[in-house]
């Protein structure tokens, strides 16, 4: 009897790759802005052919900032996953609720993280996601001009005077949008919670050698809402830095 002979199959599919850069942006009462903060992010892929998934994090908020996200997630249900957060988890805690998120769900080859209050131009995203593809371990905005106040500005002074005076040669720690390649996570572990995630990340890759590349920028004012940001961070930024200083 012959055996019956059909087509030759083809090779076995691999896994479909994820996109290029997942973002977490933490959000607390953003309801005013969320919306068209996404929306420039994404406009800014687009035009940059930049494939990106956004996690939106409500942290806590009570204000309409969980409706604002369900929103935008049913409008880009390929580009943004949504996470709510019961509780505030602070700054830190909300960002790596979404780095969480972005890991486990779409596996991007960028990772990192920016604000959700449209100060900085998503427009850096794309030279950032070069600056990593150019070999860079973290690319990160640099905020060459500042529009944000005195208050705010203080703050960032007062931080980059203390880590100038540890030996920090980083310019503007606290600068974001941040994005690094997803596995840089598994050799630098973040633990911070709270507003010191910055500069855990910076001073871990400072004090390796590991190579950081700054795009400059423009922060600009607040459209609406209030920042997050007050003169107690910086008290507990010093707090956070002489614990680390102690465990070294």
């Amino acid at each position: 009897m012959t055996a019956a002979v059909g087509p030759t199959p083809g090779p076995t599919p691999g896994p479909t790759p994820g996109p290029t850069l997942g973002l977490s942006l933490p959000l607390f009462n953003e309801d005013a802005l969320v919306v068209e903060v996404v929306e420039d992010i994404l406009a800014v892929a687009d035009l940059s052919e930049l494939s990106v998934v956004l996690a939106l994090v409500d942290n806590g908020s009570r204000d309409r900032t969980g409706d604002r996200i369900r929103t935008l997630a049913l409008r880009h249900p390929e580009r943004i996953l949504t996470v709510h957060l019961p509780e505030n988890q602070g700054y830190g805690g909300g960002i790596l609720a979404g780095l969480q998120v972005l890991q486990a769900r779409v596996q991007p080859r960028l990772l990192g993280w920016c604000w959700g209050d449209g100060q900085v131009d998503p427009a850096v995203l794309p030279v950032l996601v070069q600056l990593c593809d150019a070999g860079a371990s973290l690319a990160k905005a640099r905020r060459v001009q500042r529009l944000d106040g005195l208050a705010r500005q203080g703050v960032s002074a007062a931080y980059a005077a203390v880590l100038a005076a540890l030996g920090c040669r980083v310019p503007d720690v606290n600068g974001c949008p941040k994005v690094f390649a997803a596995g840089l996570l598994q050799r630098f572990p973040l633990t911070h919670r709270d507003w010191f995630l910055d500069a855990e990340l910076v001073l871990a890759l400072n004090e390796a050698g590991e190579p950081i590349v700054d795009a400059p920028t423009v922060m600009a004012p607040r459209r609406a809402g209030r920042s997050k940001v007050r003169l107690g961070t910086l008290a507990e930024f010093v707090v956070n830095l002489g614990r680390r200083r102690l465990q070294l």
